[in-house]
This record gives C-alpha cells, structure tokens and sequence, in this order.
C-alpha cells in the first residue's frame, strides 16, 4: 500500500510545485489595479511597473496571486511571479506543509523558484490587507526546474493593490 503512495504524493508535489505559477495565468478574484516590483536578479537591477492578478479570500486567508511585468504589452517571456497566502503582515511561511506561497522569476524561457527544502528565501509582508499587499524578499538560493541551483533574486520590494 505504502508503495503507491509516495509516488503518487511524490506527483502531487510536483504537479504543485510547477502549477503554483500558472495559477497567477487563470486568476480569479478582485483584480489588481495597481503595482510595482523592483529587485535584483544577479547581477541585474530589475523594475517592473504594471502587474496582473489579484486578491482571493478563502477559509479566512487572502491569496495574492500576482504577476509583476516592465509593462502591460510585454511577452509572458519576463515576470516575477508571487504566490501568497496570508493573514497579517509578517514573514510568509514558505516551508510550511501545506504552504500554496512562493515566489518564481521567469526570464526567457529560463526560471528560478523557490523550491520547498531547497531554496533559501524569506518574504516579509509589511502591509497585508484582504484588497492591498506590500512586502520585501530575498532569495539568495533559488532552483530552476530541473532542481539545479538558479539565479538569485535579492533585494526586492513590491507593491500591489485593488485601487
């Protein structure tokens, strides 16, 4: 019994780990209106000022489901992509069980994510309302798809709202 188990736990995590993203495509919500994301992505210093998403409650949390772009036209080629689930301002739980939060990089064809017992970030939120979120992240350890190390994204501040 335990044998057809793990490997089909073992696919749900990884069905997550890579759906987390694409539920920021397919958003239901309040949209948001309003955002900015400024980081480092190695060595380069990035500012996206138009992003896509938006707000979700459920079971009394708010998921934030946010695409940040340089601009509204631009290919799905560049964004930054977070995931998160919240109450309060405060550190967001990435390493939790049953953690839907995370954050992803995606950079012409190429990603760096957070990958749960593996990468090293922290997020803080330092407003965290049902219709409004603004935070920091640093990741200085994030992984591409295939697991190996990817490129880091540090620094980071954004911003995102319904107004």
């Amino acid at each position: 019994m335990k044998r057809g188990v793990l490997p089909l736990l073992g696919l749900a995590v990884a069905f997550l780990a890579c759906a987390i993203p694409a539920l920021a495509l397919d958003y239901e919500g309040v949209p948001a209106k309003t955002g900015r994301a400024s980081f480092r992505f190695g060595s380069q210093e990035l500012t996206f000022n138009f992003v896509e998403g938006g707000f979700k409650q459920m079971q009394g949390f708010t998921m934030a489901t946010l695409i940040f772009k340089p601009e509204a036209k631009l290919s799905q080629s560049m964004h930054l992509n977070f995931t998160l689930v919240y109450q309060a301002p405060g550190k967001v739980d990435l390493e939790g069980p049953f953690s839907l939060s995370g954050i992803s990089m995606f950079l012409d064809g190429s990603a760096s994510r957070f990958t749960k017992g593996k990468s090293k970030c922290t997020i803080t939120l330092t407003k965290a309302t049902p219709t409004e979120v603004e935070g920091t992240a640093n990741c200085p350890l994030l992984h591409d798809i295939s697991g190996e190390e990817g490129t880091p994204l540090t620094a980071a501040k954004f911003h995102a709202t319904t107004r």
